[in-house]
């Protein structure tokens, strides 16, 4: 087992209590980085097996249990930036490294941007008719040329893959920002 959690002092008394076979003290702190109490039982998706590679590899996290596979997708699928964020730290609570990673604001960082980068990559096109009020629009066959509001409606064009992608960034920003 790893030698950091960013729960270390529960996780100690966790499996100590598993070598005393204290199965009362288990059943009321229950660790959910446990591998023991919680083992995956299904396959997990595409998506976090990429991010279990990663996160791995850059970050030196050891076991995932089902409520890691479980906090994820419930990042990774979610657009409200609070919940994605509180599934986000509770994957790092659950989460056992062979040592100390990084601190736990950067964790979290480096976990949005790649869900963020990942999405971006797998739905480029994936973007919704948006309407957006633009800047004075001055009508120019007017002798006056009045001043005037006006909404317009943009689609992205699908024959640009840059453009596509620009705006589907930009509106991923816009929905994390509310």
């Amino acid at each position: 087992m790893g030698n950091y959690s960013y729960l270390s002092q529960q996780s100690e008394e966790h499996f100590a209590a598993h070598n005393r076979n204290d199965l009362e003290f288990i059943e009321l702190n229950p660790l959910l980085s446990c591998l023991i109490c919680f083992s995956v039982k299904k396959q997990s998706s595409r998506q976090f097996q990429d991010f279990w590679n990663w996160f791995l590899n850059e970050h030196s996290a050891e076991i995932y249990t089902a409520y890691i596979i479980y906090y994820f997708d419930q990042a990774y699928f979610k657009d409200n930036f609070k919940e994605k964020n509180t599934n986000i730290n509770q994957l790092l609570y659950s989460t056992t490294f062979e040592q100390q990673p990084p601190n736990f604001e950067y964790l979290n960082h480096q976990i949005h941007i790649w869900i963020a980068a990942h999405q971006l990559v797998e739905n480029p096109f994936e973007t919704e008719e948006k309407s957006y009020q633009t800047a004075p629009i001055f009508d120019i066959f007017s002798s006056e040329l009045e001043h005037s509001t006006q909404t317009v409606t943009l689609e992205p064009i699908a024959q640009d893959p840059i453009q596509a992608n620009i705006l589907a960034a930009l509106q991923g920003i816009q929905t994390a920002l509310g």
